[in-house]
């Protein structure tokens, strides 16, 4: 397993990932190349370097000084409950860690997907807040936080 910076070359192949995910509350994929163009924080998971097959990827956008935010945690269907999402969620948050300035991690997350809450949760991030009708489809979502 390879983590690497994703690439304009990525986009296509992010974006039909998202919607397959996440459907309606998928990114546009506008934002997606926005968040390439300017997030140092978005690493693909890849098999090899030789065919570039992307297994997940994650996005983390600094909105403050001292805090940034986990937009996007994606690991493709078929690869999931392997490691990779927690191999991925690692390497990241050492790159964040490693900063010193941050001092804070949030994310939000489907308050109905026990396996990313749990993963969150192996990692020490703690749920603050439930947040109604967070998705476009009305679901709920947690607010989780990682004071680092």
């Amino acid at each position: 397993m390879i983590i690497d910076t994703v690439t304009l070359e990525d986009l296509d192949e992010i974006y039909n990932l998202e919607r397959k995910s996440f459907k309606k509350d998928s990114f546009s994929k506008d934002l997606i190349l926005n968040l390439i163009l300017k997030n140092e924080y978005f690493f693909k998971l890849i098999n090899d370097e030789l065919s570039n097959d992307i297994i997940g990827f994650i996005i983390v956008i600094q909105d403050r000084d001292d805090s940034v935010n986990m937009i996007n945690l994606l690991i493709r269907n078929g690869e999931r409950k392997r490691g990779y999402g927690s191999f991925l969620l690692k390497y990241t948050l050492k790159k964040v860690i490693a900063l010193d300035k941050i001092k804070t991690i949030v994310l939000n997350v489907n308050s109905k997907n026990k396996a990313a809450i749990s993963l969150y949760q192996k990692f020490n991030f703690r749920i603050v807040q439930r947040i109604e009708n967070y998705y476009r489809d009305k679901q709920s979502a947690y607010l989780m936080i990682l004071n680092i």
